[in-house]
């Protein structure tokens, strides 16, 4: 069935499917439904993890697992658009820039592996202080991390209208990324906020623009509108 798609359906598909089973990993992770607690409170988020072993080591996997799924949706986007002016660049270069996110962001996963175990095993001569420095070190690295996604998806967006032809698709992706790119400075700016509210209201609204966006490039992609250039 895959092989009949071309790259930018498949793509499509790999992103819709690795988001789903990212954003289940996400949200299986001890600190987040289960024992929630803050966003910033990182010796509660560490506490729930030592709690819940056995879940952190699952929600750690299924998010990486998912992770990949999405790298290989943005590679396929990216080797389909053949345009060699502004708009490929913006595409490709913005897809690129998400992809180096998307895999540091899967990376740092192994983090939360390595949280438990240095609890479990009492390493050091403080294990507890040593998992809080480890999940402090991750939750920096995301708050940068997270505004270079949004603002890459903006870039790559806003190029990608002009494959599009005129209508409601290129109307929702437009407004789409332009929210993006917003989204990315809302970030940055709100990165020094102890403002738990701030952070969850953000990535609903993100979450809900971005779910409509992919569903409207999917069916914009089956109905054959999008094209990989503008001559």
């Amino acid at each position: 069935m895959l092989s009949s798609l071309n790259a930018i359906q498949r793509g499509g598909l790999y992103i819709l499917f690795g988001g789903v089973v990212s954003a289940v990993g996400r949200g299986m992770k001890p600190g987040i439904v289960v024992d929630s607690v803050d966003w910033y409170d990182v010796d509660g988020i560490v506490q729930a993890m030592a709690d819940n072993e056995v879940l952190t080591h699952t929600s750690a996997a299924l998010y990486a697992f998912g992770l990949m799924f999405v790298l290989t949706g943005l590679n396929s986007i990216r080797h389909f658009v053949t345009d060699t002016g502004l708009v490929g660049d913006m595409v490709r270069g913005g897809t690129l820039l998400g992809m180096l996110s998307v895999f540091v962001l899967g990376l740092i996963d192994g983090l939360d592996h390595m949280t438990v175990r240095v609890l479990d095993d009492g390493l050091g001569s403080n294990s507890m202080d040593i998992a809080v420095a480890m999940q402090s070190a991750k939750l920096g690295i995301v708050l940068m991390l997270w505004p270079v996604l949004y603002a890459s998806i903006g870039i790559a967006g806003l190029g990608g209208t002009r494959l599009l032809p005129g209508g409601i698709h290129r109307t929702i992706q437009g407004i789409a990324s332009l929210f993006m790119l917003v989204t990315a400075v809302l970030l940055l700016t709100g990165a020094a906020l102890e403002s738990n509210d701030f952070w969850n209201a953000i990535s609903v609204i993100t979450s809900l623009t971005l779910a409509i966006w992919i569903i409207t490039l999917s069916h914009a992609s089956y109905k054959g509108k999008v094209f990989n250039s503008t001559s």
